[in-house]
């Protein structure tokens, strides 16, 4: 009888995978690229529906023909909406240190004179107003308008059967809020910034707690007042700085104590100047460098 044979059983088992498998990190790297993209998709969603139509416009011929901003339409969108897509962008302009826009607009090559052209055109005007207005017509000869390396400056002085102030204070005359909110209209119209100033003669006060320092800021501050709430004047934020002098700079060719050194200056800065300042700004080492 022969030997009966042992049964074999083959058993078959299954290995689960490590650990580590279930770990991996390729998935968290396709999922950092698709959050990154949706969140790329979304801020420029965002930005489109913060720019208005001419910008629109502007993107969209740009993607039609390169050459978008080389033709009349092109340009014109560019002058008049190239600032950015948001309230104060930097815009698409180089700044004055050549990394992108800033504030300050910088101007492109041959616009220099336009901008010249403006303010001649905004003295003629102010000229103009002040030859038709009835009431204006008595201060013409307190009025001098010429240019300096900063740009158009425009002076009124007091003389002495009229002053534009109060005696020893920064209260104006009724008839100065005339010729400063007439002045502010015209200015307004133009992109530039401003700079106003006061400035006085060389009498000194009796009492050195106030001096003519504190005279000619407060005198400077109180027509920036009037010229940034006169309607139709400057803009919100138009003025840059608002500086008072004394009796540092006398008028030219004027005794230190005559009247007409008592007066203020309101100087319209050109792009030039404003980038130039700005370029000086940055270049200042801070204190904590300094040690």
């Amino acid at each position: 009888m022969a030997e009966q044979q042992p049964e074999v059983k083959i058993r078959i088992v299954k290995k689960k995978g490590g650990h580590a498998a279930a770990h991996g990190g390729a998935w968290k790297v396709a999922y950092a690229d698709l959050v990154t993209a949706m969140m790329a998709f979304f801020l420029l969603m965002w930005l489109l529906n913060s720019a208005d139509k001419n910008t629109k416009a502007g993107i969209a011929g740009m993607f039609q023909d390169a050459n978008f901003f080389n033709t009349e339409r092109g340009k014109e969108i560019l002058a008049n909406h190239g600032k950015g897509i948001l309230p104060g962008g930097r815009g698409m302009a180089p700044g004055p240190d050549g990394d992108g826009g800033t504030d300050t607009t910088v101007e492109a090559p041959g616009s220099a004179e336009e901008e010249h052209k403006a303010m001649e055109a905004t003295a003629e005007a102010i000229e103009k107003a002040f030859q038709q207005d009835e009431l204006l017509q008595a201060f013409q000869d307190q009025i001098t308008m010429d240019f300096t390396d900063e740009g158009l400056r425009i002076q009124i002085q007091d003389k002495a059967a009229q002053v534009l102030f109060d005696s020893g204070s920064a209260q104006l005359k009724p008839y100065t809020l005339s010729i400063l909110k007439e002045i502010a209209k015209e200015l307004g119209k133009l992109p530039n910034r401003i700079v106003v100033g006061g400035h006085t003669d060389a009498a000194q006060y009796a009492n050195r707690a106030y001096t003519n320092w504190e005279l000619s800021a407060e005198r400077a501050n109180a027509a920036r007042r009037v010229m940034e709430s006169a309607a139709g004047g400057l803009r919100p934020n138009q003025v840059r700085r608002v500086t008072g002098y004394a009796d540092t700079i006398p008028f030219e060719g004027k005794d230190p104590k005559d009247p007409q050194n008592r007066r203020i200056s309101i100087v319209v800065v050109s792009a030039a100047s404003e980038a130039a300042e700005s370029r000086h700004q940055k270049a200042q080492p801070r204190e904590k460098d300094k040690r």
